[in-house]
């Protein structure tokens, strides 16, 4: 009797799962397995395509993207969709703009595609850690699109060239946020004014592609404290990117450096040799100047681009393996490895200290002062220079002591421009120096002590006055006066008169009034 009670609790215990069961399976039926938000958003989607028989989902949007058998390029986490990874599948159309209500999207490919009007916010998709938006139509960008991504790790909108169009966009300040932000491509997708402060500090940040952009101004300093590997900045529409680059000297994990295509200026910093892991530096058609350090020649690096600047100077060797590319420069030899003469390198470090002045720098090319244009100079019959005639020129900055190596100079003329500080100590020993004008420039004293024979012209220096460091006689300073009277009638040949006075005095300068007698008196004025 006991044995068939189990048996019938044992039945009971069945049916009771068995009926469990069914029901489990006719709610995900009527229900189906996907959150219905995240249904109805890629439903949406689908509707806005011009060809969405490439996705392969059902036509009616009946159906389960997270059931089974799921929809293609659709991914899930129980009910709701985590991925959607469609890329170059030719999709013609817009994306719907609720597309940030899928709350637990974590990964999105929609590269190489034709997608095209206005990209949804993203404000709120704080899940998503990848997103592939590149080579596409998008036409419009909203100013909260990156708002809340906060866990995102690889955002490219690469190749969407007409984004605003109109007026471009500036670099999404919310970006600050993505602390986990390791790749971020933004070429060629109109892209506008600097680069802001906080981007040297995102703390993950290892590649960073902004090229084919209208970006201005400089690499802010803060790059220098950066994890950036691979630095794309090349071919800036407009006036481009402009300033110094020294601050990359300091990138110590730059692999990949691409600055070609702007308007750069300065010196490549001497201590770039510092960047071992470089491999690729790019620095073509820019306005640098100076000498190529000869750290770059002893770096490991794959392709060096030197081309199309102003730089001058001999050129390093570099190692056999390099890829060199260095036309369009100002140098003084066309090999790497040869030096420079004498007196190209003592004119040279003239133009360092001169920070390289355009209009010399263009001009003083090659290995012979005395065979070439080299402006403002004159040589004697030796081929040596005896004329340093740059006066009116804008210079500014230092007399460099390098001078002195140019033993046969007879005459240095640099008045009416803008140098600084001391002379040179060994000036002195120019031997055959007759005359140094340095007048109406801002010489500081004293003076190094020249022979008899040398005419030294400082004139205009203001620290400098007439009599070489005497103090200046004080001037007097310049006082109105006005006068200040009455006119008095007086009797002539039996006719009464007036005299008018004309009354005013400027700096001492008196008009005097001749005419009848007159009571006045004077006042300095104000």
């Amino acid at each position: 009797m006991l044995s068939v009670h189990l048996h019938q609790i044992k039945a009971c215990k069945f049916l009771s799962s068995f009926f469990l069961c069914m029901m489990v399976i006719m709610i995900t039926v009527c229900y189906g397995a996907t959150d219905p938000n995240d249904l109805k958003i890629l439903n949406d989607f689908r509707k806005g395509l011009q060809n969405p028989e490439l996705l392969k989902w059902p036509e009616n949007g009946v159906g389960d993207p997270c059931g089974n058998p799921p929809w293609p390029y659709v991914y899930c986490h129980g009910d709701r969709v985590t991925q959607i990874q469609s890329k170059n599948l030719g999709l013609k159309g817009s994306l719907p703009q609720n597309f940030n209500q899928l709350t637990e999207l974590q990964n999105l490919g929609l590269q190489r595609n034709n997608l095209s009007g206005a990209l949804p916010s993203f404000n709120g998709l704080s899940k998503l850690e990848y997103a592939f938006l590149d080579y596409n139509e998008f036409d419009t960008i909203p100013y909260d699109f990156f708002k809340g991504l906060t866990s995102i790790r690889i955002l490219t909108l690469e190749m969407n060239p007409s984004l605003n169009a109109s007026t471009g966009w500036s670099f999404p300040m919310d970006l600050k946020d993505s602390l986990q932000l390791t790749n971020l491509s933004l070429v060629h997708c109109n892209l506008v004014g600097p680069l802001p402060d906080f981007v040297g500090t995102l703390p993950q940040l290892l590649n960073l592609r902004l090229s084919h952009n209208k970006i201005s101004g400089g690499i802010p300093n803060s790059f220098g404290q950066s994890s950036i590997q691979v630095l794309w900045l090349n071919n800036q529409e407009g006036d481009g990117m402009s300033g110094s680059i020294d601050v990359i000297a300091s990138m110590i994990f730059l692999k990949q450096l691409w600055l070609h295509g702007n308007k750069f200026n300065g010196e490549i910093p001497q201590n770039i040799g510092d960047l071992t892991s470089l491999k690729e530096i790019n620095l073509n058609g820019n306005q640098l100047v100076g000498l190529i350090p000869d750290s770059m020649g002893n770096m490991n690096l794959d392709k060096v681009d030197l081309s199309n600047n102003m730089l001058m100077g001999a050129i390093p060797k570099f190692k056999a393996a390099t890829k060199l590319s260095y036309a369009s420069n100002f140098f003084c030899q066309k090999q790497p490895g040869i030096q420079c003469a004498g007196q190209v390198n003592a004119l040279i470090d003239f133009l360092h200290n001169l920070n390289y002045p355009s209009i010399l720098s263009s001009e003083w090319s090659g290995n012979d002062p005395c065979g070439g244009n080299w402006i403002g100079l004159s040589c004697n019959q030796n081929s040596e220079v005896s004329l340093i005639n740059l006066p009116r020129r804008n210079l500014r900055g230092t007399l460099s002591p390098s001078i002195a190596k140019l033993n046969s100079l007879v005459r240095i003329m640099l008045a009416h421009n803008n140098i600084s500080g001391r002379v040179p100590s060994n000036f002195t020993e120019l031997k055959s120096l007759s005359l140094l004008d340095l007048s109406y420039n801002n010489v500081e004293p004293p003076l190094p002590k020249f022979d008899d024979g040398v005419k030294v012209v400082i004139d205009g220096n203001p620290l400098f006055d007439e009599d070489h460091g005497k103090s200046p006689t004080p001037k007097p300073t310049p006082s109105r006066y006005w006068i200040e009277g009455s006119v008095a009638s007086v009797k002539k040949r039996g006719k009464s008169r007036k005299g008018v006075l004309l009354m005013f005095g400027v700096e001492m300068q008196w008009f005097m009034w001749a005419g009848p007698a007159l009571k006045f008196s004077v006042r300095q004025g104000s």
